[in-house]
């Protein structure tokens, strides 16, 4: 009973005092390094932890739980580590199931009226750029703790593949921040309405031009626009050619591949993306009468105009037919089902799915599991696939001296990701964590939004000279790995990790002259000594003077356990010579992030 009274006048004592940042989740980490435990029993062996969750102490717990959250995430911390080995992978996917998510639009809004200029205009829309784009999407994916939904979104992207190169993107950011907030609120829900509102989406109808395309008229020799006719099958649906449920592809009796479609099928679903337009204007082929800045426009989906639309009766897919006379939605709704049940859409869709989270080259067995709990129209539909693509056996069975097959290449973009994610990063004087990210694009070749064309960053398929294409696997991350940005990742963590700081604009040269004493960061209550250019590496104190538990730190913390024996040893040697614990930490976490064992995640 006394005990009983002690534990609920400390708990209150706390609740006093402290000032509790009440993230209202399980596994957000201790409240001002509070912990409660239990009593130690008569043996006087400690007591395990109860309110954050019994903790996980021991190194082969941790490094699979570190390598699930690298395949889940954009990186963790080693709290959220140890929270999520205790807590258990399903418990831990049912969390963020459950978790709120954040919009880019309103942190790109929050971010610019905070600037200088007219806050009190929000046509204002020239003022928001793509840069804000950029801007947002870090802050959000440094400080939400949605972060599947953030690694789901990011990976949709690369998929229903938007590029916001353009002028007209460019000076109306809003635009792309409307789209990717389309994709982050259909990241746990289900492909079918993300694929109808993906062809519904005013950004993607100007991008692939199913804007404004008019029904067929011979005498004006006008005619349907074929282009999302033809993406919608070829990248966003079925692919090119006919699959097994497995994934693998479909051979006729002369032992070639089956195309999945045609021309013809292509000038027949073009005749059903006929009608859309502006979602507010009264007619078609108008301007926006009302006066409106593009992105408040963005955030409605387009508006069907049946007087432009083609009603004439329409043979889809597997002699599937669209009766003549029908409204332009549908059409539209019956097609987007037709594509969304057909039997390649879930083999191909899952496939890439399995291939930005855990491995290019995923078994047969393992794509048909995933496949198997593809329910396109289901409300949770991808929760199940990614439940399914993180749980699956050959996701969770690790052998990184093992064959090659399984595995993949970090993109450019994840790895200077889990460089800011690792460990806690301190806000800059502006309130954020970047407002120049123009090196990231330089070094890395990636930013939200910015692939090169329709086809994302990087093929699927595509087959990388060398081992990996002489054993007839592909590798798709290689593709966009070439020798600017091979050298300019090392060059950025060098930047970052050895110079610092790692805000400074000037993204190819360290400036010496710069004084990193003077430099302005939110620091909190850290211990400066610890501080290594915005970055806190008070965890690692223990380790002042021991390089190898250092080392092996790092390899869960930072290298998903996957450091080899003999690179360990050759980092320990060059971190040994030299003569501060910060000289010693920079080396150590330089030589790791350039490592083949951390650029491929097994």
């Amino acid at each position: 009973m006394r005990l009983l009274l002690l534990f609920f006048a400390l708990i209150s004592f706390l609740c006093a005092n402290a000032q509790f940042e009440h993230l209202d989740f399980l596994g957000a980490g201790h409240d001002n390094d509070v912990m409660v435990s239990t009593s130690s029993d008569a043996a006087n062996i400690s007591g395990q932890t109860t309110v954050d969750g019994f903790a996980i102490e021991n190194d082969a717990q941790l490094k699979d739980a570190s390598r699930f959250l690298a395949q889940a995430s954009f990186g963790a911390d080693y709290a959220t580590i140890r929270m999520t080995a205790a807590m258990g992978y399903s418990t831990w996917l049912d969390e963020q199931f459950a978790l709120p998510q954040l919009s880019i639009r309103a942190e790109m809004m929050r971010m610019a009226y905070n600037d200088p200029g007219d806050p009190d205009d929000p046509m204002e829309d020239f003022g928001i750029t793509t840069d804000y784009l950029d801007w947002a999407w870090i802050n959000n994916n440094l400080t939400s703790p949605d972060v599947l939904r953030q690694r789901m979104a990011f990976a949709l992207s690369q998929i229903m593949v938007l590029n916001r190169n353009s002028d007209f993107f460019e000076d109306f950011g809003l635009l792309g921040g409307s789209y990717y907030d389309m994709l982050i609120n259909s990241s746990f829900g289900n492909y079918q309405n993300l694929l109808t509102d993906v062809t519904l989406n005013v950004n993607m109808g100007l991008f692939l031009s199913h804007y404004n395309n008019p029904k067929a008229d011979p005498s004006l020799n006008i005619h349907p626009d074929e282009n999302y006719a033809r993406e919608i099958m070829q990248l966003f649906s079925i692919g090119l050619w006919q699959l097994n449920p497995d994934g693998t592809r479909q051979y006729n009796s002369e032992g070639e591949f089956i195309p999945t479609y045609n021309n013809d099928d292509i000038k027949e679903f073009a005749q059903v993306f006929t009608g859309l337009s502006s979602p507010l204007v009264n007619g078609f082929l108008e301007p926006d009468s009302e006066g409106l800045a593009p992105s408040i426009i963005a955030e409605m989906p387009m508006k069907m105009y049946d007087n432009y639309h083609d009603t004439s009766e329409k043979v889809l897919l597997n002699s599937v037919i669209l009766p003549a006379g029908q409204s332009g939605m549908e059409d539209i709704n019956q097609t987007i089902a037709h594509l969304s049940q057909h039997q390649n859409t879930a083999p191909f869709i899952c496939k890439q799915l399995i291939q930005r989270f855990t491995t290019s080259n995923p078994s047969p067995f393992y794509v048909q599991d995933v496949a198997a709990v593809f329910d396109p129209a289901s409300p949770d539909n991808f929760q199940e696939v990614l439940r399914a693509i993180l749980l699956h056996p050959d996701a969770r069975n690790c052998n990184p001296s093992g064959a090659f097959s399984f595995g993949k290449l970090r993109e450019p973009m994840v790895r200077v990701m889990n460089i800011f994610k690792t460990f806690q990063l301190a806000s800059n004087i502006e309130g954020g964590f970047f407002k120049d990210v123009y090196c990231l694009i330089d070094n890395t070749g990636q930013l939200p939004l910015s692939a090169p064309s329709v086809f994302n960053f990087y093929r699927p398929d595509y087959s990388p000279q060398g081992a990996i294409g002489q054993n007839y696997l592909v590798g798709p991350e290689y593709q966009i790995l070439n020798s600017t940005n091979a050298i300019g990742i090392i060059n950025d963590v060098q930047n970052r990790v050895i110079f610092g700081p790692y805000l400074e604009a000037d993204c190819t040269f360290y400036d010496e002259d710069i004084n990193l004493d003077d430099l302005q960061y939110d620091y909190g209550n850290g211990d400066p000594e610890w501080l290594v250019d915005g970055q806190d590496y008070s965890e690692l104190a223990p380790f002042l003077n021991d390089p190898t538990g250092m080392i092996n730190f790092l390899d869960i913390v930072v290298a998903n356990g996957l450091l080899a024996a003999d690179t360990k040893s050759i980092i320990n040697n060059a971190v040994s010579q030299l003569g501060t614990p910060q000289e010693r930490l920079r080396m150590a976490l330089y030589l790791i992030y350039i490592s083949p064992d951390y650029a491929i995640l097994k």
